[in-house]
C-alpha cells in the first residue's frame, strides 16, 4: 500500500490529471531527496513497529 501511496503521489504531477489540480511536473534533482526521505521514513517504520511489537507483544 505505501509503494502504491508514493507512486500515485510521483505520478499525479505527471500525467494527464496534472492541469486540473494546476500541478507541475517536479525537477530531476527532486527525485534523489525524494528517494532519501522514503527510504528513511520506511525504515524508521518498520524499525518502531519492530520495538512496539516487542515491548507490548502482538495483539
Amino acid at each position: 500500500m505505501t509503494v502504491a501511496i508514493i507512486v500515485t503521489g510521483i505520478a499525479l504531477p505527471m500525467g494527464p490529471l496534472a492541469h486540473y489540480f494546476k500541478l507541475q511536473a517536479l525537477p530531476l534533482g527532486y527525485f534523489p531527496w525524494l528517494l532519501t526521505i522514503l527510504l528513511a521514513y520506511m525504515t524508521m517504520t518498520q524499525l518502531m513497529k519492530g520495538i512496539v511489537v516487542k515491548r507490548y507483544g502482538w495483539q
